[in-house]
């Protein structure tokens, strides 16, 4: 679903990626790990456009992404939950979530608002489709971004880093959807520091830093026998 060959990309003098082969089968949840600065953000936002390649190649289920086709491709492909929600604070809930179906998907209004429903119920927030985004906390907005995403329809998810500005105790109403989002045939790829997450819905765990992929493989693999001395590393202060 998603090919990334000798992905370079550099801000000014600073190159960030320095030569990522990454595959990601349809269905597949990858989480990619590794410490502040890494290039795990700017990887995933060059998966999905959001920032064009020095160098390399990124494709889409066969179609190569580019500034002429990122466009269309993230249209038709991949949704995306950031870090800060990204909620228009002057449009309500069910506003936010029906948006982008009515606008770019071309979905009736009507549609729109039975499918924004349905993912509103998912998440747990129904109740909440008439508010402004303002009135709820951290967690129930990065919920709100979630539902927004699966609205798109679309097959890939991008995560990056979702619980990252929430209070610890809002940590967990997030993950246990992304937990239960594991489920469905979604193509999911999330930057994270949650290693509970990644042992119980990964299908496969990438280790990034310094600009390159320094290993990757199950769950069970790293958690148990990683094989990089920088991984063993990482991971033995982040399960302390």
């Amino acid at each position: 679903m998603i090919d990334l060959v000798g992905v370079h990309k550099s801000f000014g003098q600073l190159e960030v990626l320095k030569g990522i082969d990454l595959h990601v089968a349809r269905g597949e949840k990858l989480v990619i790990i590794g410490p502040s600065g890494s290039g795990k953000s700017t990887l995933i936002r060059c998966m999905n456009g959001l920032e064009e390649v020095t160098s390399g190649e990124v494709t889409i289920d066969g179609h190569p992404m580019n500034h002429k086709t990122r466009a269309a491709l993230n249209r038709q492909y991949s949704s995306m939950v950031f870090q800060q929600f990204n909620l228009y604070p002057h449009l309500s809930v069910m506003e936010n979530l029906t948006l982008a179906p009515v606008k770019l998907k071309k979905m009736s209004r009507a549609e729109a608002e039975e499918l924004a429903m349905t993912n509103l119920k998912r998440v747990g927030l129904a109740q909440k489709a008439t508010v402004s985004p303002a009135t709820l906390s951290g967690g129930q907005q990065q919920r709100i971004a979630i539902a927004r995403a699966l609205t798109m329809r679309n097959p890939i998810i991008y995560f990056d880093e979702p619980t990252s500005a929430l209070d610890p105790e809002m940590v967990q109403e997030v993950l246990d959807i992304m937990v239960e989002l594991g489920h469905d045939n979604i193509t999911m790829v999330v930057v994270t520091h949650e290693m509970g997450f990644a042992r119980e819905v990964a299908d496969r765990v990438v280790f990034c830093d310094g600009g390159h992929i320094l290993e990757e493989g199950t769950p069970e693999h790293f958690f148990t026998n990683p094989e990089n001395e920088r991984t063993r590393a990482f991971l033995s202060k982040i399960l302390r």
